[in-house]
């Protein structure tokens, strides 16, 4: 394992783009990569954005920020514009992450009425019945990607606490922690994160659906 590490490590960067978006995955490279390659800058962007010393609780979101639309955002790196393949994306991503946090920000201070925080308990006595039409809610509901739709019924809705829902959520998380592990505080906190945006993308398609 060691050596393949150091193997990773000797790879040029215009190589190294061409084989982290190839298919089948590299799952070793990807490790390094991101566990390894892109540890100074997520150490960075954990501690002074989002006040946690463990780095790898957004190391699943950025592989999503990476892998999105077929790996754009690598794929736009060039080495002939002068950075390095490890600068290039240490300010992609603190620019993505910086503007995540403010979005937030700005979405947390809003004021959703009548859908406020008892928004979350009340979507879970609004199911409806086959024969009534289906509440604004359930269609912000099902407007959600898999993974929020999956967390908001897991956690919310069937009330299964979050290390309970770890089991079935890793699929969406890129992590190292394995199943029988999903005791760590760092997947419950990944966790948590992810269960707190799904909840203000669901008041926010409610709140585009309620405006139409």
């Amino acid at each position: 394992m060691l050596n393949r590490r150091k193997e990773y490590s000797l790879i040029e960067d215009k190589k190294l783009v061409e084989l982290l978006v190839a298919k089948p995955v590299d799952e070793g490279l990807h490790d390094y990569f991101f566990n390894e390659k892109c540890k100074g800058f997520l150490t960075y962007i954990s501690t002074s954005i989002f006040h946690n010393n463990d780095f790898r609780i957004i190391v699943g979101e950025l592989y999503e920020f990476l892998s999105d639309n077929d790996w754009a955002v690598l794929k736009k790196w060039e080495s002939k514009n002068g950075a390095s393949l490890y600068s290039y994306v240490a300010q992609c991503s603190i620019n993505h992450f910086l503007k995540k946090s403010k979005e937030e920000k700005k979405r947390s201070e809003k004021e959703f009425v009548p859908d406020t925080p008892e928004f979350m308990e009340y979507l879970c006595n609004t199911i409806p019945e086959e024969e009534e039409e289906e509440l604004p809610v359930w269609k912000a509901y099902e407007m959600l990607n898999d993974r929020d739709r999956e967390v908001l019924k897991l956690i919310v809705i069937d009330g299964k606490s979050t290390l309970e829902a770890s089991r079935v959520l890793l699929k969406y998380i890129r992590t190292e922690v394995t199943p029988e592990k999903n005791n760590n505080k760092r997947v419950q906190c990944t966790i948590s994160m992810v269960k707190h945006r799904a909840q203000l993308t669901l008041l926010e398609n409610l709140k585009s659906l309620m405006s139409n």
